[in-house]
């Protein structure tokens, strides 16, 4: 691969849990598909499923001030981004434009008396089953490789690890570096999968002239709403490869 195609595919990126404040998708429906077909995953096991943020440094709506949301935004014009096509095409998933602020269904438990209180039953928001919103994705794989730099760990104390999300031909889809995190790869090696999310906005570019500490997550959840909401934001469970 020439340095060109790396710098096309060498994007922002970001470990995190799914239940982390600037997420906030721990009780997103998650199912993994086999021969069988989709199994759902037991909301307790989504609670704190290691995530993988994968946001494009050059797309639609990117310059240098940040992203700009288009004219045609919405969900009935979605702005087309050449490398969210191609992904769908490989099998990776459009986000829905309410992906962020779903919730599985959930009904009161009825009180001993077999009722069920009426003013939980009026006041919860419920909506029917549906398939999971976020499920395995066969043939794509998401590497994390050690890329220690030997004078950055003696100054800061920590090491990287660099992501390559990789596609089902093996090429490199998205390629970021991130601090190594213990925590994050034993989930990541437990679970064998990470939610990896990839788009224009995902709340790991800070606004231009904001430093990190002014970016809050409910700033960054903000931005990754916005980009649900245009369609531009894929992703799907990824099979996790750890090479340490």
């Amino acid at each position: 691969m020439s340095r060109h195609q790396f710098e096309e595919v060498d994007d922002l990126g970001e470990i995190l849990f799914s239940n982390d404040p600037a997420l906030r998708i721990a009780c997103v429906p998650m199912g993994l598909q086999t021969a069988e077909g989709t199994v759902i995953l037991d909301h307790a096991q989504t609670r704190h499923m290691p995530t993988a943020l994968f946001e494009f440094v050059h797309a639609v709506g990117v310059g240098d001030f940040g992203y700009v949301v288009p004219q045609n935004a919405s969900t009935e014009g979605i702005p087309e981004e050449p490398r969210i096509e191609g992904a769908i095409l490989f099998g990776m998933r459009r986000l829905p434009p309410d992906f962020p602020d779903l919730r599985p269904p959930y009904r009161p438990e009825p009180d001993d008396d077999g009722i069920c209180p009426a003013e939980l039953c009026f006041s919860m928001r419920l909506r029917p089953p549906r398939d999971p919103d976020l499920v395995s994705i066969p043939g794509w794989e998401l590497h994390e490789i050690p890329d220690d730099q030997p004078k950055l760990a003696e100054r800061l104390g920590y090491t990287y690890s660099r992501l390559e999300l990789r596609t089902p031909l093996g090429e490199i889809y998205s390629r970021t570096w991130v601090a190594h995190d213990p925590e994050w790869a034993a989930a990541a090696l437990r679970y064998g999968y990470v939610v990896c999310l990839c788009g224009v906005t995902l709340g790991v570019r800070a606004p231009y002239g904001m430093t990190d500490a002014q970016h809050t997550p409910r700033m960054r959840r903000g931005a990754f709403r916005l980009g649900c909401s245009v369609g531009l934001t894929i992703g799907g469970l990824v099979a996790y490869v750890g090479h340490r």
